[in-house]
């Protein structure tokens, strides 16, 4: 689905017939699994319709249509045949794509949680249904740093449209944006939400940069007793020792790893529990819709024998 349809999709076609040129896209995607990393991250990135439409044409131009996926990539699963290029190769080719993402007017952005302490965050939150799984977290967490971006340049009031994979956790998300329209905020009306399959070309570039980044906060994870510094978040930039040698991970994040990459620690979900008594206290009809929709319940902590 390119750029034009999805917009036509979210926010409809003027009078003249032309798509509405104003609206903003923010293409997400997740790396890491619960079960078996110890970090996961939300990245993507943040441009305008035309700035989307050019990244379009020139992804597509660079991998032949072909789907890129970071994780098949260099293997024989690489629908480009990257799996018999020589390293050299692979190395240009990534800072090829990475610099098609990260360009004028295209801002990179993610949200990385560690999953131990989240889940220990969850246990014993009031709120768990708000949160959601880890995932969720951090796409919330995510959404909020976009929306950080947009009031810093004055763009909060535009149409803005939210694209994650499809199959991601898509309850938590929806039900957050969802009600922006549903509390009547100054958003309503403003944020499209959808999930799209994974061989989307813009998901494919968040594909990259979520991947990227992942790599690098593994990386600190393993050097590193833990993330958490004690602030509610920590910019990408303090672990660059951890960036790759190869210069693939500088490529994708320079210019954005001091304010729009960030690894999320626990005191942030704490201010956020708080936020949303606060919320649920003004809104209690909307507690009591959330509650009867299968809300989601963290997972028990298992006992150890003694």
């Amino acid at each position: 689905m390119s750029v034009r349809e999805l917009a036509g999709i979210c926010f409809g076609r003027s009078l003249e017939g032309v798509f509405l040129a104003l609206a903003i896209r923010v293409h997400f995607d997740g790396s890491g699994k619960e079960e078996s990393h110890p970090v996961i991250t939300v990245g993507g990135f943040l441009a305008n319709e035309k700035v989307c439409e050019d990244i379009e044409r020139d992804w597509e131009f660079a991998t032949g249509k072909k789907v890129f996926h970071l994780t098949d990539f260099g293997t024989p699963k690489c629908k480009l045949d990257s799996g018999t290029w020589p390293i050299p190769k692979r190395r240009e080719f990534l800072k090829q794509l990475a610099s098609i993402v990260n360009r004028t007017g295209c801002h990179i952005l993610s949200a990385s949680v560690e999953v131990a302490p989240y889940n220990a965050f969850l246990a014993n939150s009031p709120h768990a249904h708000v949160n959601g799984p880890v995932f969720s977290g951090c796409a919330q967490a995510a959404i909020a740093i976009a929306e950080h971006i947009l009031k810093k340049e004055s763009g909060h009031k535009q149409k803005v449209g939210y694209v994650f994979e499809k199959g991601d956790r898509q309850h938590e998300i929806a039900k957050m944006v969802n009600e922006w329209d549903d509390t009547n905020s100054d958003l309503s009306g403003l944020r499209c939400l959808s999930f799209l399959p994974k061989d989307t070309t813009l998901l494919q570039p968040a594909d990259l940069v979520a991947g990227i980044i992942q790599r690098c906060v593994i990386a600190a994870h393993q050097a590193l007793p833990c993330l958490d510094n004690g602030y509610s978040r920590t910019a990408l930039y303090n672990y660059e020792r951890r960036y790759s040698v190869d210069g693939v991970t500088t490529a994708v994040v320079s210019g954005h790893d001091h304010d729009r990459c960030w690894v999320i620690n626990s005191k942030t979900f704490t201010v956020l529990d708080r936020l949303s008594s606060d919320f649920f206290e003004r809104y209690p009809e909307v507690l009591e819709t959330r509650l009867k929709q299968s809300p989601f319940k963290p997972r028990q902590p298992k006992k150890q024998n003694r």
